[in-house]
């Protein structure tokens, strides 16, 4: 006759419930006292500006900024002044210098403001007794609202070794937002009021709940070490569609738990990019998280267009109360899927069929 091994889990689970029905039988009837919630004075708050509007306030207009001083002429021309979040937006800076004039190099990293410089680069030439150096570059920013690129400076000496200061700008740019402003921030639920609170048998109820969480962890420890070999896994994009499918099954969107539906869509989105590209980010910013993905080689402008765009709407659902309707969610779970198809690396393995020569 063979014997059977009682796991050390379902013994604990045995102990644990008879021990929760001695306890309530020990117990006397708990008394409900309620428990009063006081009201915190809150200071009147400040006006708000809300966010831009997904339709911009002007159109968007050529860039054409000339100045002169000192025998030095600057020209800056960009294609439009009116952007996107996350936008790359191209700049020309053209210098033209007398021969003998000497112009200090720049700095434009420290110069752009609200803009980061994404790249650039210096061409010199001459164009008969004059110097031409045109400088292009490119900024982009994930702010939004009415900026400015700010003032560019650029020092020279002339023939004579004065030192002079030519400056260009500010430029007034339009950054369009990427969701509505059709929220109100200042909308907040008020304090619910006296909530009855059981204090007696709770002691017994912790000490339940702790039992159960350790038998709970060592049954899923047990049944993951036997599973373990029989893994594989799984590739970036892989993980990201296995889980999109299954947020999807969810429901969340018709159950209308919007904000639990963006944090968990822009996290797996975050969390591929991660895995996919290798950058450790798990405690930035979405702006410093971009800036990052925005450096990987990888990346090309359209993809990191598409990013901005998402994790930015999935911020205002976050943090700024907005509530998109259903079709704009399932439209972002639609782009989160397009986002994973079009950033897999295309795989060059191959499966030969059984006996084919190598």
């Amino acid at each position: 006759m063979r014997s059977r091994t009682i796991p050390l889990w379902a013994l604990l689970t045995g102990a644990l419930f008879a021990n929760v029905a001695n306890a309530q039988v020990l117990t006397q009837q708990p008394a409900k006292r309620p428990v009063t919630a006081a009201a915190v004075p809150v200071a009147p708050a400040e006006p708000q500006t809300p966010p831009p509007s997904t339709v911009p306030s002007r159109p968007s207009k050529v860039v054409d900024l000339r100045t002169s001083a000192a025998g030095v002429t600057a020209v800056l021309t960009a294609p439009g002044d009116v952007i996107e979040v996350g936008q790359d937006l191209p700049f020309q800076l053209t210098i033209t210098a007398e021969a003998a004039v000497t112009l200090t190099p720049l700095d434009l990293a420290e110069s752009l403001g609200a803009f980061d410089l994404r790249e650039s680069d210096r061409v010199s030439s001459r164009d008969g007794e004059r110097r031409v150096t045109t400088v292009h570059f490119v900024a982009t920013t994930y702010a939004s609202g009415q900026l400015e690129l700010p003032t560019i400076e650029i020092a020279f000496k002339s023939a004579d070794g004065a030192a002079h200061t030519l400056s260009i700008g500010p430029l007034p740019i339009e950054v369009v937002s990427l969701v509505g402003a059709e929220f109100d921030p200042n909308n907040y639920r008020d304090i619910k009021g006296a909530v009855a609170i059981n204090q007696g048998g709770w002691l017994w109820w912790i000490v339940a709940g702790v039992l159960a969480l350790v038998i709970a962890a060592l049954a899923v420890l047990t049944i993951r070490r036997r599973k373990a070999a029989n893994l594989r896994v799984l590739t970036a994009d892989e993980w990201a569609n296995q889980e999109l499918e299954l947020l999807a099954r969810e429901g969340l969107i018709e159950r209308g738990e919007v904000h639990r539906f963006w944090v968990r869509l822009s996290g797996t989105l975050r969390e591929y990019v991660e895995r996919q590209f290798a950058i450790a980010a798990p405690e930035q910013t979405t702006k410093e998280f971009l800036a990052q993905a925005a450096a990987h080689p990888a990346i090309d402008a359209s993809h990191r267009h598409m990013l901005a765009r998402f994790l930015s709407a999935a911020d205002m659902v976050k943090f700024a109360a907005h509530e998109p309707p259903q079709d704009e969610c399932r439209n972002g779970l639609a782009s989160a899927h397009d986002f994973v198809r079009d950033t897999t690396p295309v795989r060059t393995d191959v499966t030969l069929p059984t006996g084919a020569a190598v």
